[in-house]
């Protein structure tokens, strides 16, 4: 019986976090964060790649979610800054849950590797 609860409750941590991630998906393309930010590096690209973005804050989706508030520098390209701030008003008025799955959204490239 305590088997089943805890694969049961397995599954529902890996349910909710398939959510949060799928919401930030949504709230990524919603916000076309898209335009910018593309899954891998390309010379084209205009921001950093979402790949890029999960290296440097997996294990530090606080620091991310502080500078989508508006309230930490980034810690890529910060010379690259001046074109993403103006699109930072898109998020800084978000509700925290948005946050949190906007930044497991974002760091989610090398948490399912």
């Amino acid at each position: 019986m305590k088997k089943l609860v805890i694969v049961s409750l397995l599954i529902c941590m890996a349910s909710a976090q398939m959510d949060l991630t799928q919401k930030g998906k949504i709230l990524f393309e919603k916000y076309n964060c898209n335009i910018c930010h593309k899954p891998k590096d390309d010379a084209a690209s205009i921001g950093p790649s979402l790949e890029t973005i999960a290296i440097h804050y997996l294990g530090n989706e606080r620091q991310l979610v502080e500078f989508l508030k508006g309230n930490a520098k980034p810690i890529i390209d910060p010379q690259r800054f001046e074109i993403m701030k103006p699109q930072l008003y898109k998020t800084k008025h978000m509700f925290e849950e948005d946050y949190r799955a906007l930044s497991y959204f974002l760091t989610s490239v090398h948490k399912n590797r």
